[in-house]
């Protein structure tokens, strides 16, 4: 392309300098508005010369340069804009960009308006927008030499120039020059052996074989993938602000190597990397690597952190297009972002034409700090059997899963008459307590009007006392009833003292009591006659919610044969609902996993953007259609389709044979 539109410092100015300029300084500081303290910015000459106070810049001296000292609001009397300070951004690049030499393309004091509509048909005639030709074979004088075409070409300028091609290199050298250009590695000792004897004869079939061969090695896609990794910057972290790893960064890399060992069309690879999820896959695997190659597209260096999302997403676009434009078209878009392109022919328009494209493409994940787009890689045909066929099984398990837990609730009311109970019940009403604990109606189940908690709070500290009166000395069952909750404490102490000593029991307040879903059995224990402090509930040794309800003790002797009954069937129940939940966990374990890979994907409802005004999201200009850089486009112009981001048709434009610069 032109060489001022590809040197660094230049398109540092432009992408990063031009737009504070216009934005900030050219209010006061410029031929078509004012010129304040005679200070000029809209050229180079005028920053040069400076103004009243001398000059604004000097070129490799940030701390010396007057500008950089009213932007920083540091010097006495200049305060630069007075209004409101640039932000920390715009001032760090401003200091960059002098420390770089301060770079500037504006040579004319003419320049500072911006630049008008640009002349197609005379651009097109610009070398590389012109279509490829194919030249006639030149027939150099010499025809002992060439051994192809190409070797025509070289050798027929050669003889114009009075240069003659180098000698012959010797075989070992040929053979390291060649491992070197096509693996990056030297030739192991039994390679050059076995090499310098296929070649004793100057044979050109060793060269061949020996090239065929290291073309088909895996050393060839390492090698030459490298550049390519290079070209798309490829990284396994984020970087751009905090540091988040690209876990699934490998396969992309992957994809890279294995597409050029196996030899896949460069038209190919360039459709895939931009819209490979879009094109249908012949086979499994390749449904998987198209996929993966979208990931190409979020490579890039993103500052996910940034607060304000339109500017986030303008960011990556950017970014995006930055990269599609120099790895594939050689040819910086960038610039255009906020203003018609200084040097290539490329209006705002056809920047924000194909920004909507990548605007219709999800990249990114908003939160508080956002994150790139995931996608499941494609299952196989048998996984997806499996996968439908377990969905089946899993669904019928959920569905008895809900029948019977609502068969249990049915049996559970939202609280229980203690007066409906048989027995000694004491209700937490009547306990003795040490320590706060929260009266509560939240959950089904509980005694009389309510049920207390610890509120998960001091623990070790609090409890709960119950005193019973026994009249008849004998054996007894006690039960004690709480509600149910997943934030409950597994292994809630209960401690029951009874005439042959203590016994403490845990128990998981987690599930269900399998008691007409309000009690638990603590076993049955000898009381003798008397007032005893019976049942001690603590939150000694827990980390969550410990619930206190009511206990209820049954002499042996006395418990109705229908509430044995209802125990067992509540019994059968849980039992019976534990192996439908096990079956569930086990199916789901048995379900096919695919892992999640960085992609993009189409938004559901891809539209047309507007041009944003000086590069900034929120200040926005004219509506812009979709469509691609126009200088390139010959005939009619490419269509997208309404509910299409366009990136399938922006990757077959880039990839065709008509697109001179891919070509």
């Amino acid at each position: 392309m032109k060489s001022k539109g590809t040197d660094p410092g230049v398109e540092f100015f432009e992408k990063n300098i031009r737009p504070i300029l216009l934005d900030q300084c050219y209010q006061c500081h410029s031929k078509d508005n004012k010129i304040k303290g005679d200070l000029r910015l809209d050229w180079r000459g005028g920053w040069l010369k400076g103004g009243k106070s001398g000059p604004a810049i000097v070129p490799g001296k940030v701390g010396k340069s007057l500008l950089i000292q009213a932007v920083r609001h540091t010097h006495t009397d200049l305060k630069m804009p007075p209004k409101k300070k640039l932000s920390k951004e715009q001032i760090v690049n401003l200091e960059q960009w002098i420390a770089m030499g301060a770079p500037d393309p504006r040579g004319s004091e003419n320049a500072s308006k911006e630049q008008k509509k640009l002349n197609l048909e005379a651009q097109r005639k610009f070398w590389s927008f012109q279509p490829i030709k194919k030249h006639k074979i030149p027939q150099p004088k010499n025809t002992n030499w060439a051994l192809n075409d190409i070797d025509r070409f070289i050798l027929s300028e050669q003889e114009q120039k009075k240069i003659s091609p180098a000698r012959t290199s010797d075989a070992q050298t040929l053979l390291r020059r060649i491992h070197y250009d096509l693996t990056g590695l030297p030739p192991a000792p039994d390679r050059i052996d076995k090499f310098l004897e296929a070649h004793s004869d100057n044979s050109q079939g060793a060269i061949t074989d020996l090239i065929d061969e290291l073309l088909a090695s895996e050393d060839f896609g390492v090698r030459w993938g490298r550049h390519w990794l290079d070209v798309v910057r490829y990284a396994d972290s984020t970087g751009g602000g905090r540091t988040a790893l690209l876990n699934e960064a490998w396969r992309y890399r992957d994809y890279v190597v294995n597409s050029l060992n196996s030899g896949k069309p460069f038209n190919q690879f360039i459709k895939e990397q931009i819209a490979g999820d879009l094109i249908p896959g012949r086979t499994h695997e390749q449904q998987k690597e198209r996929l993966i190659a979208t990931g190409f597209l979020l490579l890039g260096p993103t500052n996910y952190e940034l607060q304000d999302k339109a500017i986030l997403e303008m960011d990556i676009i950017d970014e995006q297009l930055d990269t599609i434009g120099k790895s594939f078209l050689g040819l910086t878009v960038g610039c255009a972002r906020c203003h018609d392109h200084k040097f290539d022919p490329i209006s705002s328009a056809d920047y924000y034409g194909m920004a909507g494209i990548l605007k219709g493409t999800k990249s990114v994940i908003h939160s508080n700090v956002s994150t790139w787009n995931k996608r499941p890689l494609p299952l196989s045909e048998n996984e997806k059997e499996l996968a439908q066929k377990l969905k089946g099984e899993i669904k019928g398990t959920e569905k008895s899963i809900s029948e019977l837990k609502s068969k249990l609730a049915k049996r559970t009311p939202k609280s229980v008459n203690i007066k409906s109970l048989s027995g000694i019940v004491i209700d937490n009403s009547a306990a003795i307590k040490k320590g706060n604990w929260i009266k509560s109606t939240h959950t089904n189940g509980y005694v009389d009007s309510n049920y207390i908690h610890d509120d998960s709070k001091d623990k070790g500290s609090k409890s709960v006392t119950y005193k019973v009166n026994i009249k008849e000395i004998g054996r007894y069952e006690v039960r004690a009833s709480y509600t149910p909750g997943t934030n409950r404490e597994k292994k809630t102490p209960i401690t029951v003292k009874h005439a042959e000593g203590e016994s403490t029991v845990l128990i998981d307040q987690t599930k269900r009591p399998p008691i007409d879903g309000s009690f638990v059995s603590l076993g049955s224990y000898q009381f003798n006659t008397g007032n005893h402090e019976a049942v001690v509930i603590s939150n000694k040794s827990t980390s969550a919610v410990v619930i206190a309800d009511a206990i209820q003790l049954l002499n042996e002797n006395q418990i109705p044969t229908t509430t044995q009954q209802t125990v067992k069937d509540q019994s059968k129940l849980n039992e019976a609902l534990k192996k439908l939940e096990n079956k569930l966990k086990e199916l789901q374990k048995q379900s096919p996993q695919s892992p999640k890979v960085i992609a993009v994907e189409d938004h559901k409802s891809p539209d047309d953007i507007t041009i944003a005004i000086r590069g900034n999201v929120h200040n926005k200009g004219e509506k812009t259609k979709r469509g691609f850089i126009e200088v390139i486009n010959r005939g009619p112009k490419p269509t997208i389709e309404k509910g299409s981001s366009g990136r399938l048709q922006l990757a077959n434009w880039i990839a065709s044979k008509d697109n001179p610069l891919t070509a």
